[in-house]
């Protein structure tokens, strides 16, 4: 129910998975409009590994059809993305994450805010982390400008452990937002 990670079971299971009864994660809710595999994959790697940003047309377009349906994010009050330290953002050249929230704040008719999260380090890539180490690669490595208890849908491309999404939910739940919810196109699972 909170973090979005499919279950085995019938296709109706819905609980609270071990995971976010043990931990606090500062968001109320995380989705995700697929599974990190296969074209959708190969998808995301084309987009942040090889600067094909047209693809965020097509993929945003269908984060926005994602948005739309849910009620917590038709709900948001405005749309933040992951930010990318300055450094990673001039070396691929955009933010994968802003390209990709600007087809659902256009969708849903919200703001899009870029400046209210930033990156306050240049931490390692995720991918490849074993988890442990993904949890301590984020930790405080965001930090949010004061907000008047808004309800941010924060948007990544990639939802894997939640330790980023985490990690910014608490910043911006330390800036004063009311409530945060994580929109990410595609959610890897994770045994």
């Amino acid at each position: 129910m909170r973090c979005g990670r499919p279950l085995r079971g019938p296709p109706d299971l819905v609980f609270t998975c071990v995971p976010c009864r043990r931990r606090r994660l500062y968001f109320s809710q995380a989705r995700a409009v697929g599974i990190y595999d296969g074209t959708l994959r190969d998808a995301v790697h084309a987009l942040k590994f090889r600067g094909r940003a047209a693809l965020s047309e097509p993929l945003g377009l269908l984060m926005a059809a994602g948005a739309q349906a849910d009620p917590v994010a038709r709900a948001c009050d405005v749309i933040v993305p992951v930010p990318l330290h300055p450094h990673r953002q001039a070396a691929r050249g955009f933010n994968q994450s802003e390209l990709l929230a600007r087809k659902i704040a256009t969708a849903l008719g919200r703001p899009l805010d870029v400046q209210v999260l930033r990156r306050t380090r240049d931490t390692p890539e995720q991918v490849g982390l074993p988890r442990a180490d993904r949890r301590r690669n984020v930790r405080a490595a965001f930090a949010a400008a004061t907000l008047m208890a808004e309800r941010i849908l924060l948007v990544d491309d990639v939802l894997s452990t939640g330790f980023t999404a985490a990690s910014c939910a608490q910043a911006l739940r330390a800036a004063g937002a009311s409530e945060v919810a994580v929109l990410a196109l595609a959610r890897a699972v994770l045994d």
